[in-house]
């Protein structure tokens, strides 16, 4: 019986072991976000590393630029204070290795003139503003959300929901570890609330209660209640509330993920909130100032969540739209490796 002859791969090399090595090329790599909402402007960059990614920076600019439209538009004040901010931002990237992906939420997707906002973006720093839709924010928010609470003793079919807080907007999405079945968007965040019932400082007894019965009402509407849903928050107002329960001298956003903010805690702090003027929070321990103005709306959602849900706490993520973005883009790079080494190793076995 003739001896099988064992043949070599081209290149000497299987493809999985050049999928490995294509791993390796792309740990170091930096890449970055810029992530325009309706309150803030917020730049994450990260690295590529064994394991996963390195936050390299995380930073956060309030604009405001959903405050004080007129007639469906963006100011003029607010799209230059945009503008600045962008460049600036855009220039941190660009000195750790990266020049920043570009994404706009709420603010922009209302704005009648986000087109002519785009235009000047670009003008001034070559960047290309994409404006996503709002199912697609809750889509990145989950899977940022997710990828910071692996649980491989969690069920597969157990129920999850993430919630993110913005400036004019709060995103849902409900599934489990496995999948993704819903997710929809409410017009429903800390800018638009404050502008329309908690302007007034300090905010009166009756505007609270105001407040806090027309956020019930949007939620009721669209939330009920899950047997043994797990519920992670994110967004700059949850993320604010989480170091204020601890009272942090400083905001130092990395010690506050996997916190739990309980009903208690929200109720409280709504409480503590409704009870200062706007200087008087600003001097809060943990509470970072620039979020003093909008920060008892922010626990009014938050509260709002809860009680539509009947939950007794949630658990907080740092991690949300630019880190799932991220995420996408380091897998798209990976991709695009593994198909190129896949043609090449056809081209080998074809010559």
């Amino acid at each position: 019986m003739a001896k099988r002859r064992r043949t070599k791969r081209p290149h000497g090399r299987p493809l999985r072991d050049k999928n490995r090595m294509a791993c390796r090329q792309r740990e170091g790599e930096v890449r970055s976000v810029l992530d325009v909402g309706s309150n803030s402007i917020k730049l994450r960059v990260a690295r590529r590393v064994s394991g996963g990614l390195r936050t390299l920076l995380d930073t956060t600019e309030v604009v405001g630029l959903g405050r004080g439209m007129q007639e469906g538009r963006l100011s003029e004040a607010t799209m230059q204070s945009g503008l600045r901010v962008i460049e600036r931002l855009a220039k941190r990237a660009e000195a750790l290795g990266s020049r920043p992906r570009l994404v706009g939420t709420m603010a922009l997707r209302q704005a009648l003139n986000s087109e002519e906002f785009a235009r000047r973006i670009q003008e001034r720093t070559g960047l290309v503003l994409e404006i996503i839709s709002g199912t697609e924010e809750a889509r990145l928010s989950w899977r940022g959300a997710l990828s910071a609470f692996a649980d491989c003793s969690r069920p597969l079919d157990s129920p999850l929901a993430v919630f993110d807080t913005g400036g004019g907007s709060t995103e849902f999405v409900f599934g489990t570890p496995r999948s993704i079945e819903r997710s929809f968007s409410i017009p429903l965040g800390a800018v638009s609330l404050t502008e329309r019932f908690l302007s007034m400082d300090p905010v009166t007894e009756s505007a609270l209660q105001e407040a806090l019965s027309y956020v019930d009402s949007i939620l009721k509407a669209e939330l009920s209640p899950v047997s043994s849903l797990s519920l992670i928050g994110l967004g700059g107002g949850v993320v604010a509330m989480a170091s204020v329960k601890l009272g942090a001298v400083s905001f130092v956003p990395l010690k506050l993920n996997g916190l739990e903010l309980t009903r208690a805690d929200v109720e409280g702090q709504v409480e503590l909130f409704a009870s200062c003027s706007v200087e008087q929070r600003r001097a809060i321990p943990g509470l970072p100032p620039r979020r003093a103005d909008i920060i008892l709306a922010s626990a009014c959602i938050v509260r709002g969540i809860l009680e539509a849900l009947e939950l007794p706490a949630l658990t907080v993520s740092i991690n949300g739209l630019r880190h799932g973005l991220l995420l996408e883009m380091f897998d798209s790079a990976l991709d695009g490796k593994t198909q190129k080494n896949s043609k090449n190793l056809r081209r080998g076995r074809a010559g």
